[in-house]
């Protein structure tokens, strides 16, 4: 065993450890602790983030759909979702594709378009709700507001399972691109 190990009770030792950990300590990061078996890691910096990988993709070249039922069955294969509809800003499902339910998603839709803005009235100073992913015992519902030309309308996907950022990303780009000939 090192001269430095410590048992896990020893509240003196856990104390000062925090304690320079988080810069607390005179001396904190400098070489008089360079003897220390524990990583030193510099306190951090506001505004400072870490580089993150994103999981945004290179930009695909966009389609020119001119149908709902056409850019959806594109979007539920882009996040790997059985079902995937549309619904526009009264809540009515516009379009929708994949394992749609006997009975379509028109309770569904005004209903997921509810939840929305009533989230936007939980905490106003926050904004509008952009996305949200609901997770039941047996299904799993995601679905965001579109922006820009189509604002107010909602695309929401059943059982997705690749529903990331990069992924709405592309899809919010599709739609903005064919938004006026889908209409």
């Amino acid at each position: 065993m090192t001269r430095n190990t410590a048992g896990s009770s020893n509240v003196d030792t856990a104390r000062a450890l925090s304690r320079r950990l988080c810069g607390l300590e005179p001396g904190a990061g400098s070489d008089a602790a360079a003897d220390s078996a524990y990583v030193r890691f510099g306190p951090a910096r506001k505004g400072e983030a870490p580089d993150e990988a994103t999981d945004t993709e290179t930009a695909e070249p966009l389609n020119d759909f001119t149908r709902w039922d056409e850019f959806l069955a594109w979007s539920l294969n882009r996040v790997r979702s059985s079902a995937a509809f549309a619904v526009d800003p009264q809540g009515f499902v516009i379009g929708s594709s994949g394992n749609v339910p006997e009975d379509g998603f028109e309770g569904t839709g005004a209903e997921l378009s509810y939840v929305m803005s009533q989230a936007d009235v939980l905490k106003p100073e926050m904004g509008v709700l952009q996305a949200m992913h609901l997770r039941y015992r047996d299904h799993r519902v995601a679905g965001f507001r579109a922006g820009g030309e189509a604002e107010g309308f909602l695309v929401a996907f059943i059982d997705a399972e690749s529903f990331t950022p990069g992924a709405q990303e592309q899809i919010e780009r599709q739609l903005a691109h064919s938004f006026g000939v889908l209409l």
